[in-house]
């Protein structure tokens, strides 16, 4: 009886496996109704990263040539309840890492007095083997030696390229390992996967969330649109320094196995289809360069993730509808209106706290082995058997284990879902806050605290994921606010709240400040009439 409980559970191996990093993790409740899975330690860059990692690797075989197919968002599925079941190779970039962020040997034989130009390519090349094989210690080391190919005796210009390449590190006062560190994504072979110190598939830095992201844009409308752009802006060889890159990269495979994709729940959901088109919308833009998408990419993934996970915590927890999102245009200089920003913020934490729980009960009721349970008549074994249930009806093997406690089986389910709602990893609750910081829809002080605002980086990713024609201010913050939740002016306050959070003046400042903020970006333009329309300036048809 107690198996059909697990049912509807998706390849445990995914939760329970190497992912699991702490006994709180091992239950399928958060990963259930939001997917499998996310991290706070992932910051928004690194989850597009992840998506165009997963792309790269899906699009180029072996051998580094890229498919005439297109392999990207195109996993298709024969029943509306199946899931993709596809794996997903790693490409190490060993040579390339080793190189950009490991080796310290180029400066060292730049400057050694005694060695003549032309010894000095082989001096380095005999470093960098050693090196390698010391750092690594593969069975299989790689053979510099390829990198006279690249650049025969020249050694100042291979200096010159590793300079170059070294510039295009993306956060590079980050302290992470040195297989863990990225470049901006300029091309496929600047892409760069998260593995560890021996190349390994790893899951330090890229957790699961880009998984997320790319099967949310697989099951979007725009998913063939996407895969298309995608591959034309990030996979392409067109980019001088993605070419400087292949320089450092030998012939044959450099790929390890990788893992199955992740489990995303909803089979369809208007978020993936917002995100779409958000993608779309930025990639399209054909004024704006390449190198220069990424950034707004990040930032609006990581407001579609945030509602996202609104929207289903919403419907898990049986609430009316979704919490709107006061945004802060002032900076937090006014109090009143900052605190109903701060106050909607744990909002939105608390609602997928309510998910949760709500998600426990209902599984739990509907289980006949818990009615079982409540019916044994030894108290002993009543425990025992709920404890179990508990276990078996969300893949918690570990939890309560090591107790000692015979507890009532409503004990045992409030302490489940206290644990549940509070786990100290892999918790959307507390995801909310650092994932709005590192986009720029969320500030904390400390003195004031954390609340929902923007800053100019954020409200500039919004005119170029949403205005594809002039339109008014008021026009766009109606679309802002119907799109992703947004209330700025007090049109929208007044729509979004059936009592005034606070006076309305503080919505009417609100909105002068975002026209004033935009004006600033280069964003507003008012005609003689008076009227301010906000213009996308990267649109190719204007």
């Amino acid at each position: 009886m107690l198996d059909t409980l697990t049912k509807d559970t998706p390849s445990l191996k995914l939760n329970m496996g190497e992912d699991g990093k702490g006994a709180d993790t091992l239950m399928w409740v958060q990963e259930a109704i939001f997917g499998h899975r996310f991290v706070e330690e992932q910051l928004p860059y690194i989850l597009v990263l992840e998506v165009l990692a997963i792309c790269s690797a899906l699009q180029l075989g072996d051998d580094g040539r890229p498919y005439e197919s297109m392999r990207i968002f195109n996993h298709n599925v024969s029943a509306a309840d199946e899931h993709e079941n596809f794996i997903v190779p790693v490409t190490k970039s060993a040579a390339l890492r080793y190189v950009l962020f490991k080796d310290r040997s180029l400066e060292r034989v730049a400057k050694d007095p005694t060695l003549s130009p032309n010894e000095r390519m082989s001096q380095w090349i005999a470093e960098l083997n050693s090196g390698f094989r010391n750092e690594v210690r593969a069975s299989a080391p790689i053979n510099f030696e390829f990198l006279r190919k690249s650049f025969g005796d020249r050694f100042e210009d291979a200096r010159q390229a590793v300079r170059i390449l070294q510039g295009l590190e993306i956060d590079v006062l980050n302290n992470r390992r040195y297989t863990s560190r990225f470049l901006v994504p300029r091309g496929a072979n600047l892409i760069l996967n998260d593995v560890d110190p021996k190349f390994v598939a790893d899951r330090m830095f890229f957790g699961r969330g880009g998984e997320m992201v790319y099967l949310m844009l697989n099951r979007s409308s725009k998913a063939d649109k996407l895969a298309l752009a995608i591959k034309n802006h990030f996979l392409v060889n067109k980019d001088p320094v993605n070419k400087i890159a292949a320089k450092f990269i030998p012939d044959g495979s450099d790929r390890t196995t990788g893992g199955q994709i992740g489990y995303l729940p909803k089979r369809h959901h208007p978020a993936y289809d917002r995100m779409g088109e958000d993608w779309l919308s930025i990639l399209e833009l054909d004024r704006l360069p390449t190198p220069q998408k990424f950034e707004p990419l990040f930032r609006i993934t990581a407001l579609n993730l945030m509602r996202y996970f609104a929207e289903r915590a919403q419907v898990v927890a049986g609430n009316e509808k979704v919490d709107p999102i006061p945004l802060d245009m002032l900076g937090g200089r006014d109090a009143n209106l900052r605190d109903v920003s701060k106050s909607y913020l744990r909002r939105h934490r608390q609602v997928i706290e309510d998910a949760v729980e709500a998600f426990i009960r209902e599984k739990i009721a509907s289980a006949p082995a818990w009615q079982a349970a409540l019916r044994q008549p030894d108290p002993a074994m009543r425990s025992a058997q709920a404890l179990e249930v508990v276990q078996r009806a969300f893949s918690a093997g570990k939890w309560g284990a090591k107790s000692e406690a015979q507890r009532k089986p409503e004990d045992w389910l409030n302490a489940f879902i206290h644990d549940a709602k509070r786990r100290s990893r892999n918790n959307i609750s507390t995801m909310v806050s650092p994932l709005g910081t590192n986009s720029g829809f969320v500030v904390a002080r400390r003195s004031a605290g954390t609340w929902f605002a923007s800053s100019d980086d954020f409200l500039e990713a919004l005119v170029l994921a949403v205005v594809k024609e002039p339109k008014t201010i008021g026009a766009f913050l109606e679309e802002l606010y119907e799109r992703y939740g947004f209330v700025i002016g007090p049109v929208q306050s007044r729509e979004a709240f059936a009592v005034p959070p606070c006076d309305i003046s503080s919505f009417e400042e609100n909105v002068r400040a975002f026209e004033r903020r935009l004006t600033g970006l280069g964003y507003v333009k008012r005609l003689s009439d008076d009227c301010a329309f906000v213009s996308n300036v990267y649109l190719g048809s204007e």
